[in-house]
């Protein structure tokens, strides 16, 4: 099955430049990752202080706070690292979409299976708005098991991810006047709550 991790940065500061990448990028905790890995890196849009890094290496491990310095100093929290397990290759992540939609949806225990069916159902309605990027989901590992299980995470939920690609902000918003939308927010009987943000991707590189 194919995999992504998405790793949730804090920064005192919001990024600088895309050309200061060298100095900034050799003093993050990303230099734990061989260079072979590839790691896309994603700015919040609702707080910029917020960075998304969408990586395929399973074992680095990243440490809780540090610091580093280059022309001012960033002081550097990992809020979180999930594996999430893709229902399509990791090739097909909208990363070339103007906007990144990154959405947490917390399902309530023992409601997986229901979850699953209800947005197959009904997940063509947002493919639709979406076009031509693309709609990406996954279970983050460590979840409720595939046969209904005990399995949950330590909140008692399984989380399910969802990336969806868009042209812009104002566009997604524009989804939920839809009569699509009607049929696709009924994944929402199966939830204990949702985290929807958007960012963009920071162009330095690794």
């Amino acid at each position: 099955m194919p995999t992504i991790n998405l790793t949730q940065l804090h920064l005192s500061t919001p990024l600088p430049p895309a050309s200061t990448s060298t100095t900034l990028l050799k003093s993050l905790p990303l230099r734990a990752h061989p260079q072979t890995i590839n790691i896309n890196i994603y700015i919040q849009l609702e707080d910029p202080n917020n960075i998304y890094l969408l990586h395929e290496d399973p074992t680095t491990k990243l440490p809780t706070t540090t610091t580093t310095t280059t022309q001012a100093t960033i002081g550097i929290t990992h809020r979180s690292t999930h594996r999430i397990d893709l229902d399509l290759p990791a090739q097909t992540l909208p990363l070339t979409a103007p906007v990144l939609a990154i959405g947490r949806y917390l399902i309530r225990r023992g409601q997986r299976a229901e979850f699953q069916r209800t947005f197959e159902a009904s997940k063509a309605h947002l493919e639709a708005f979406t076009a031509p990027y693309s709609l990406v989901g996954g279970w983050v590992a460590g979840g409720e098991g595939e046969d209904g299980g005990n399995a949950d995470t330590d909140e008692g939920t399984a989380e399910f991810v969802l990336f969806s690609g868009w042209e812009a902000v104002e566009r997604h918003f524009a989804f939920a006047e839809t009569e699509g939308f009607k049929e696709f927010v009924r994944i929402k009987e199966f939830m204990e709550g949702a985290e929807i943000k958007h960012a963009v991707r920071w162009e330095g590189g690794v």
